[in-house]
């Protein structure tokens, strides 16, 4: 993101030319994005302070951007800013003094629509990069661990933790320093972490290398790769090949579109859901490819991306509700693990999603004791997490693991934004 919004002036213009030049954009009025910037520590902001806040979408495009002075104000500092409308993108601000960034907030989810978004009150962090850095992603939580002067230091929840390494049995293990309720054991692309005393869902490395976006379709079957540089296309079950130079996305109202006339095609990627026609998994574009002169249809995304980055409140297991204020839920990480908490205990374990659905192994769970109808409920909840074989979305957006005998909705859950 502090790349990203250090480049923001040149991709703002980039994007705000190729919008000029889309047909009925004029008739389209943007969603307006607010909300507030503040911090915790009680430091005071200098006069000649600056702001940058920035929508980005699919793609890493700008959906929209303002830079403003705080002109002696503190925070909380309110901010608005104008998107596109019928897409969904993430927020990030960064306060600067001196032209260096001090501030920071990344990865503030909003979904697509027509309707203004008040995303309240956002909290940054101090920006103090840590060298010789790994992220992990803590089920849905990032943490950092690094170095940062001659210190070990977990970085979490926006705070710096100094940590000491301690022997371990294998792998490596730190401590905080004077505060042993705080641990780090990191075990290759794994990692186990506690926060004064509290055990959190299972690390996994963030893979930092960016995956081609793929989209495709069926009869006759046909397949884009949008890699970092270039463009692979495939088409008619394979008789058909043509690579292309990647092409800046052109972003209008709703969609995403790659023009590549030197190879007859035209990819365009709607921001809503599609289920694939021949097996029924969801994927976060509607996508059509304008092929010389054919149009082909299909979906296109990571499904995975549709359950990760956020966790899920489960609000129903299979049409019994739940016990009330007992709050299970449920969060997906980009490695393939699962964690969560039955309002009892909490849950780890593996999912895998393959072309035909979605399944979990090798769950378990912490072995505390709880009332009787919080057992049962947990009980519940693991035996329908073993029968599932697909996800799903209602019209509200809620998400649906479906399974069992009867193919029915086994567990239904609502991100909380």
């Amino acid at each position: 993101m502090t790349r990203l919004i250090a480049t923001l002036p040149a991709l703002a213009l980039t994007m705000a030319l190729t919008l000029a030049g889309q047909p009925g954009n004029a008739q389209e009025e943007p969603r307006t994005i607010s909300g507030s910037l503040s911090y915790m520590q009680k430091i005071a902001l200098p006069d000649d302070a600056s702001v940058t806040v920035a929508a980005t979408g699919a793609f890493g495009t700008i959906l929209g951007e303002v830079q403003f002075g705080t002109e002696g104000r503190q925070v909380p500092i309110p901010f608005s800013l104008d998107v596109p409308a019928k897409l969904s993108g993430r927020v990030g601000a960064v306060i600067r003094i001196a032209g260096q960034p001090r501030w920071l907030v990344e990865d503030v989810p909003f979904k697509a629509g027509d309707e203004a978004v008040d995303l309240g009150a956002l909290r940054l962090s101090q920006v103090t990069p840590l060298a010789f850095a790994t992220r992990y992603d803590c089920g849905g939580s990032e943490v950092e661990f690094g170095v940062l002067g001659e210190r070990a230091i977990l970085r979490v929840d926006g705070r710096d933790i100094e940590m000491e390494q301690v022997r371990a049995a294998s792998g490596a293990r730190f401590e905080a320093v004077g505060n042993s309720s705080t641990e780090f054991w990191s075990k290759g692309d794994a990692g186990m972490l506690t926060v004064e005393g509290q055990e959190m869902p299972d690390c996994t490395r963030i893979d930092e290398s960016a995956q081609p976006y793929r989209a495709g379709g069926n009869e006759p079957g046909w397949q884009v790769s949008i890699g970092e540089n270039e463009v692979e296309l495939i088409a008619d079950y394979g008789e058909l090949k043509r690579s292309a130079l990647r092409p800046e996305p052109e972003v209008t109202p709703g969609a995403y579109l790659f023009d590549m006339q030197g190879i007859g095609a035209r990819l365009t990627l709607e921001d809503r859901l599609c289920r694939d026609d021949a097996t029924g998994m969801p994927h976060p574009h509607h996508a059509a490819l304008a092929l010389d002169e054919r149009v082909l249809r299909g979906c296109g995304g990571d499904p995975a991306s549709l359950l990760t980055g956020g966790e899920w409140q489960i609000e129903d297991m299979g049409g019994a509700g739940i016990v009330d204020r007992s709050a299970p839920a449920i969060s997906f990480d980009a490695g393939g693990r699962v964690a969560g908490t039955s309002g009892c205990n909490r849950f780890i374990g593996g999912y895998e999603l393959t072309g035909e659905g979605l399944s979990f192994s090798q769950m378990g769970a912490t072995l505390m004791a709880c009332p009787d109808a919080l057992m049962k409920q947990e009980r519940r909840l693991l035996d329908a997490l073993e029968q599932v074989r697909r996800f799903d979305f209602d019209e509200t957006g809620a998400l649906l693991l479906i399974g069992g005998p009867e193919d029915a909705t086994l567990l239904k859950a609502r991100r909380m934004m």
